[in-house]
């Protein structure tokens, strides 16, 4: 159940996003006329203020901060760029409890809430509460290299997958105590339902509602065409033994670089012990955002033209 935004006293607002895109800047400079307008205090992470320095001829040093620092002085974090930079904006704000508002630069956006021309709207709204907060389910797996425990955190998707080969790699693939199956395929993809809309719709899995209290387990081209995506419960535990005869396997979180292990390599995934979350405009739903990123419904054929 999503949880009203009730914006506390003094407001801080916390700017970061994709400092190589070139709309970032501008997006960036609008979003600061309207909090100044409105007397709302933000932070800049120092790349993009260094843009909007040189762009826009525009001096916000007085607020810049690194992207490190920039967490603990602000209440929320907009997110300038596409669903990437709001991934990475995840493992900034990490276990914060501090909301992420994205503002989407990019193609798709799902994650992001918001385009450029809707900003000024956006911020009155936030300001009268007319938010929501949605937290989403955050994944952890846990590795060992050379006798040290390692863990990535993932808001989409861990993947495990080969490396530098053509050769398909075996997976044999545990929930819990329960052998499932052994993949033979180029990869695993272990989703939750936010990431259920990357890189796990387009290993043929399925599309599930964030609210869910799901992980999907995905093989990535696998030659047995028998073997299919599963959906498991949250409080499951996955474990992954990846087998390879050939060079090293890869895990990797949210698309990140991943890193190489020595197979035989084991990977334990399950739920971290903290949620992200993301604002919503309370009229936004996840089907009605589905039919106007995916274009459900729409025939090709009345859009030709005669």
């Amino acid at each position: 159940m999503n949880k009203k935004f009730i914006p506390p006293q003094n407001l801080v607002i916390g700017i970061v996003g994709n400092a190589e895109k070139p709309s970032t800047c501008e997006t960036a400079y609008e979003l600061i006329r309207i909090l100044n307008e409105r007397k709302i205090s933000y932070r800049v992470q120092k790349a993009i203020a260094a843009q909007i320095r040189s762009n826009c001829e525009y001096d916000v040093s007085g607020s810049a901060v690194e992207a490190s620092a920039l967490l603990s002085k602000s209440d929320i974090v907009v997110s300038l760029g596409g669903d990437g930079t709001i991934l990475r904006t995840a493992r900034l704000v990490g276990n914060s409890n501090k909301p992420i508002l994205g503002v989407n630069l990019g193609k798709l956006g799902f994650l992001a809430e918001l385009n450029f021309d809707e900003l000024r709207n956006s911020i009155d709204q936030l300001l009268k509460g007319d938010f929501e907060v949605e937290d989403r389910t955050v994944l952890k797996a846990t590795y060992r290299r050379d006798d040290v425990e390692e863990s990535l955190f993932a808001l989409n998707d861990i993947v495990i997958d080969k490396a530098g080969s053509s050769r398909m790699i075996d997976l044999e693939t545990h929930v819990d105590s329960d052998y499932l199956i052994t993949y033979r395929a180029d990869g695993i993809v272990v989703s939750t339902p936010t990431g259920s809309t990357g890189y796990c719709l387009s290993t043929g899995g399925p599309i599930v509602s964030p609210e869910s209290r799901v992980m999907v387990v995905s093989p990535i081209s696998p030659h047995t065409l028998s073997a299919r995506p599963v959906i498991v419960p949250d409080n499951r535990t996955i474990r992954v033994v990846a087998y390879s005869s050939f060079k090293n396997v890869l895990v990797a979180a949210d698309g990140q670089a991943g890193e190489p292990m020595r197979p035989p390599a084991e990977f334990v995934i399950s739920l971290a012990p903290y949620r992200i979350l993301l604002l919503r405009r309370n009229k936004n739903g996840f089907f009605s955002l589905l039919r106007s990123k995916l274009m459900w419904g729409v025939d090709i054929r009345s859009e030709k033209e005669p």
